[in-house]
This record gives structure tokens, sequence and C-alpha cells, in this order.
């Protein structure tokens, strides 16, 4: 009977004569584009069968190639969150492999050593925002992989990358900072309608409706300012907005709409939905709404 191996201890010894495998350097380049990602985010977006991909994790975590942390839900342990931290033994393998280094930020890695190598829990509590984001990009990622072409994935950033500033008045400064940033491509469109560019924001209920209201007036006047061509872009399609909960997303919306009073764009351009209505139906469905009508949308429009 094989022995059942630790969950929070490492034993590399166990694994001494295992090689990284190109399945295994998929599963690192997939935990490298994401900051945190969780066990059942690294399953849909690693291909092949679900087990062979809990067992390369596994090695690749008692090789200390990867770490993981497991936060409390709902009085137990919830899954496996998976981060980079150890940038020699990176580094290394990708000089020894076909491994893709462009996909590993080794600044962000060298701090997750700093913070991450050994934390309570507590040091965590931030994370539920940071995999809202990653479970929304893997949405995307998978979404496209699934569309045979129709539509494809790019440009995606997040974090300082995104920063910028919007002009309120000559003495007030605001400051743009989405989520993310992304676009869609077309291939079969017509010349001129094959791409789609988006701002998203992951909304997890912590703030109030007046700040809130302020995140979205920066993101009209960033737009109205033209400050959005600094990401290559002539225009942006929507901001996307998810928040966790379907009545939430309708007190999001009427934000919109008071702003929309003022600033005739504000109609069209925010969307809103919910966590829990994306995890009810395919993610390219129309399950996006804005203030101008009850129409239901899809980023595929």
């Amino acid at each position: 009977m094989q022995k059942r191996l630790p969950k929070f201890r490492r034993v590399p010894e166990g694994f001494t004569q295992k090689r990284i495998t190109d399945r295994g350097g998929l599963i690192l380049e997939t935990i490298g584009k994401y900051r945190f990602v969780t066990t059942s985010d690294v399953v849909r977006l690693a291909f092949g069968n679900e087990d062979v991909t809990y067992r390369h994790l596994q090695q690749l975590y008692h090789q200390d190639l990867i770490s993981r942390v497991a936060l409390p839900k709902n009085g137990s342990r919830g899954e496996f969150i998976y981060f980079l931290d150890n940038v020699p033994a990176l580094r290394e393998l990708v000089r020894n492999s076909r491994l893709n280094g462009s996909c590993f930020d080794w600044n962000l890695i060298k701090t997750n050593r700093q913070k991450y190598r050994n934390p309570d829990i507590g040091q965590f509590l931030f994370i539920n925002h940071e995999l809202m984001i990653s479970h929304f990009r893997s949405g995307l990622e998978i979404g496209c992989r699934d569309s045979a072409g129709r539509v494809e994935f790019s440009d995606w950033l997040q974090g300082s990358g995104t920063w910028g500033k919007a002009i309120a008045s000559p003495k007030k400064t605001l400051h743009h900072r989405p989520d993310a940033f992304f676009s869609l491509r077309f291939p079969n469109a017509p010349e001129g309608q094959q791409r789609s560019n988006f701002f998203y924001e992951a909304d997890r209920q912590t703030s109030n409706l007046t700040r809130f209201k302020e995140k979205l007036e920066t993101h009209l006047l960033f737009l109205m300012q033209g400050k959005h061509k600094q990401y290559g872009v002539q225009k942006i399609r929507a901001v996307l907005v998810e928040t966790l909960k379907k009545d939430w997303a309708v007190q999001l919306k009427s934000v919109a709409g008071q702003l929309a009073v003022l600033y005739s764009l504000a109609a069209h351009l925010f969307w809103f939905t919910s966590s829990e209505e994306l995890a009810e139906i395919d993610f390219f469905s129309p399950h996006w709404t804005c203030c101008a009508d009850e129409r239901k949308r899809s980023i595929l429009d």
C-alpha cells in the first residue's frame, strides 16, 4: 500500500528520480501566468487527465518548484492555492529544459518568496480578490480555447502595468487602476471589427457605493480624456464588473445609472454580472447587463 505523503511538508527524497515532463512544464507555465491559482483552475487549464494533473502537482510541490496554501472554507480546509516562489530552481529548469521562461515574472516570484514562503494564514486573507481575477481569466482562456478558433484571447494585463491617471480638475488627479485589461480577437470578423477591448473589475463587496461611484467616474474620465490609447487601442468596448451576489450587482448597476444622468457614455459602458450567474451558465452566454436597458449581453457581442 502506497504511503500517504504529507500535505504541508515537502518530502523531496521521494522524487529525486522524477524528471519534469512536458506536462509538468505546462503546469508550471500555467501557474506562472497567474499570481495565485486554485487546483480546480489548474486542472481546467492544463489539458489531459485530471488524476495525472494531480500527480504532477504533487511532484512539483515536493520538488520545491511550486508552493501551495489552503485557506479555511466553511469550517474546513479549502482547496489548494498554488503559486511560485523559488527563483533559483525555476531558472535552472528554464536553462536545462524547453520551459518557456517568458511565462515567469521573476520579480513577482522573488516577492512571493519574501512574503509567503513561511506565512501564517492571516497573510493570505487578501487572496480571495486575486483568485476572483484568476478565475475570470481562466474562464476567458478556456472559453476561447473551446471556440474552435472563433475567438482568441490576448493582451491580458493586471497589476502595476494597468496603472494610469485621469484629471478630475486642475487640482485633483484620480488614479485609474483597473483589476485587468484584456482583448478578444475575432479572426473571421470583417476588417475593423476583429478586436474588442475591456477593462475588468472584481468587486468583493468590500467597498461602499460612494467609493464605487468614484471608481466608475475615474473610468469615464480616463476614457473621455483618451488615456486608454496608452494600451495601443482606439476603443474600449466595456468595463466589466463582476461582483459576488446578484442583488449587489443590481445595486452597483444603479450607481452607473446615476452617472448616466451626467455622462451619457455611462449607460452603455458599464456591464455587470455576479459570480453566481457566471457559475450557472456558459462563460460566453449573455449574462451581463447595463443600465441602458434590460437586455442581456455577451462579451462576444
